[in-house]
């Protein structure tokens, strides 16, 4: 990284002050606060007239309706999964794909032989959830399979022991059927948060 001017190129130079000027401008949107760029005009680059047209709107809608779709499906999925973990363990391996991966506190599990095992040996618990945060993941990134990324905090007791704090991340994936959508756990990563607990 070069620190001075003096270690600049005319071309360093140059990227600057086109920088500059650019931020310097007054903002593109109608986002104004004070004279002054907000956070949407700087991370969002100015869109050009003629794309702002009905196919954008369009895409906006549609997208609107893949987060609701991706709400909707995460809230049910929850409450599914930590009620299933709490008093029906034994059933909880039917919410994972045959292929899907565990990482409980760094270990990992794959596989349903493997985690029906691994759940077996886990205490009985008392799951309470604080947090659920959830996202559609693009399309793009998922080899056109409809993904869910849903994000969960909370406490947790094993045993009636002491209680932990804990975040959960699952890719959750659709997996369709005469009837319905079945929504099936690709990836899961738990960990405790103990240095938060007092």
């Amino acid at each position: 990284m070069r620190r001075f001017r003096r270690d600049w190129s005319r071309e360093d130079s140059k990227r600057y002050h086109e920088r500059k000027n650019y931020y310097d401008e007054e903002p593109r949107t109608s986002h104004e606060s004070r004279g002054r760029r907000t956070r949407e005009d700087v991370v969002t680059p100015p869109l050009q007239e003629h794309t702002a047209s009905s196919s954008l709107m369009a895409a906006t809608v549609d997208f609107k309706t893949h987060v609701d779709q991706a709400c909707k499906a995460a809230e049910e999925f929850v409450n599914i999964y930590y009620e299933t973990m709490d008093k029906r363990r034994r059933a909880l391996t039917r919410l994972y794909l045959d292929k899907a991966t565990l990482i409980w506190n760094g270990n990992v599990v794959t596989g349903l032989e493997a985690l029906a095992n691994f759940f077996d040996m886990l205490p009985s618990s008392e799951f309470q959830v604080n947090m659920l945060d959830c996202q559609p993941v693009h399309e793009q990134a998922t080899q056109a399979q409809t993904t869910v990324l849903v994000v969960t905090s909370g406490t947790v007791k094993f045993d009636g022991n002491k209680q932990h704090y804990f975040n959960q991340n699952f890719l959750l994936t659709a997996q369709p059927n005469p009837q319905n959508t079945v929504w099936k756990i690709a990836s899961d990563c738990f960990r405790f948060q103990d240095w938060a607990s007092t």
